[in-house]
């Protein structure tokens, strides 16, 4: 009895691994292994439109050309110009012929610190895990930028940092006025306050006028103000118009209150800096649109 005893549990002891390498076997012969390639037909471009620019998104536009539906599992935006972390991995599926767009927030500029420091080429490699009827795929896609909007984000937001780190431009809560009706006149009253120390500058050369917003003389305001860290506060004021008067521009109206500011900074960058007006302002804006076109 013994003896039985001691061979059956040999016999246990003997078949349990074997069974776990036959059913890990088995588990490896039926899960499909990923790819190096993607499926054909599989596209990328990146860009934004006028609201992502406000809302610091970036839209990846993935355009399936095969003949079968892609799910793509994750997805990330790499770029020697952008911070890492721009993934997205929730799923969502291509079907052929078709496109989606995804909007990821942008992650910030990679710009450098040393004055005269190039910003790095801006191109993106998307990185992709995908899955078809034919299995899973893992690799990369350089992205197509046909607007140059890489290239666009890292010259605003390095030139916003350049600038952020000589002074503050800020816009004012309340729009400043005179008289009323048609003959009502406004002001838009920028406030630059500078850093308490440093040795950086820059020169706003001029603002530009919006679809909504012109200056009271012309369209732009040409101002060649120079700015420089320690320096006193300075106020610049814009008498402002409407550029139009149109009943349906405010109703259309997506960035009529942004104002952009051309700017030369002391490190070598340059171009333009936009300045969102506030809740408050932006209402007083609209009201002035209105009574000085009779709209009211």
């Amino acid at each position: 009895m013994p003896r039985t005893r001691l061979t059956r549990r040999f016999a246990i002891a003997l078949a349990l691994p074997l069974a776990l390498a036959a059913t890990a076997f088995g588990l490896a012969a039926c899960t499909a292994q990923p790819s190096a390639s993607l499926p054909d037909g599989l596209s990328v471009r990146v860009q934004q439109g006028r609201l992502d620019i406000e809302a610091q998104r970036l839209v990846v536009r993935l355009e399936n050309d095969g003949d079968e539906p892609v799910t793509v599992e994750r997805l990330e935006v790499v770029a020697p110009t952008l911070t890492p972390g721009m993934v997205r991995d929730e799923p969502f599926e291509v079907a052929p012929g078709n496109a989606l767009q995804i909007r990821l927030p942008l992650s910030a500029s990679e710009c450098g610190t040393d004055a005269g420091s190039e910003t790095p080429a801006p191109e993106a490699t998307i990185l992709l895990q995908v899955a078809t009827t034919s299995g899973r795929a893992s690799s990369e896609l350089i992205a197509d930028d046909p607007h140059g909007t890489l290239a666009r984000i890292a010259n605003s937001e390095c030139l916003a940092e350049s600038v952020d780190r000589v002074a503050a431009l800020q816009m004012p809560e309340h729009l400043r006025s005179t008289g009323s009706g048609i003959a009502r006149r406004a002001f838009i009253d920028v406030d630059i306050v500078p850093e308490a120390s440093g040795d950086g500058s820059f020169t706003i050369d001029r603002v530009y006028g919006t679809t909504l917003l012109n200056a009271e003389d012309g369209v732009d305001w040409p101002l060649g103000t120079q700015v420089a860290a320690g320096g006193d506060p300075v106020t610049i004021s814009l008498p402002v118009r409407p550029a139009r008067c149109d009943a349906h521009a405010i109703a259309d109206d997506k960035r009529g209150t942004i104002l952009p500011f051309e700017i030369r900074t002391s490190d070598g960058r340059e171009g333009r800096l936009d300045r969102s007006s506030g809740d408050t302002l932006k209402a007083e804006l609209y009201a002035y649109y209105g009574e000085r076109c009779a709209l009211q």
